[in-house]
């Protein structure tokens, strides 16, 4: 009995200690999902271009079971709401925060083939005017 008491114990203050440990640790940071691309070109313009992948829903066929309320076939997400996620993607890239600290202007935005493209250039700060 005495063994089985000091073998409970044991085991109690085990899993203690691993769901301890586990709550304690950071979670992962996750990797940026896109393609950054950089360019500087003379001048020191910089420039640049972020792609993500463009999902699409397998081909199906029209059944009443797949249609949407209003009765259309439509896609779940569409080419502009995955441009709009993409964008928010970016703004919160780490990357794009490192090479344009002042902030960027987008260029061009589209959704063409297989992906989303953001094409940008970073703003530049003022240099101070000499007296």
């Amino acid at each position: 009995m005495r063994i089985n008491v000091i073998f409970c114990t044991f085991f109690s203050a085990i899993l203690c200690l691993v769901t301890l440990s586990g709550c304690a640790s950071r979670p992962a940071q996750q990797a940026p999902r896109g393609k950054f691309e950089q360019t500087i070109k003379a001048g020191d313009i910089r420039l640049f271009s972020y792609s993500q992948p463009l999902f699409r829903e397998a081909p199906r066929p029209i059944t009443s079971s797949n249609r949407r309320e209003d009765g259309t076939g439509k896609p779940r997400e569409d080419s502009e709401s995955q441009l709009k996620r993409t964008l928010n993607d970016l703004e919160h890239d780490p990357r794009l925060k490192k090479y344009c600290p002042v902030g960027y202007l987008i260029i061009d935005k589209y959704a063409v083939l297989n992906e989303v493209v953001i094409r940008g250039e970073c703003k530049y700060s003022e240099k101070p005017k000499e007296k």
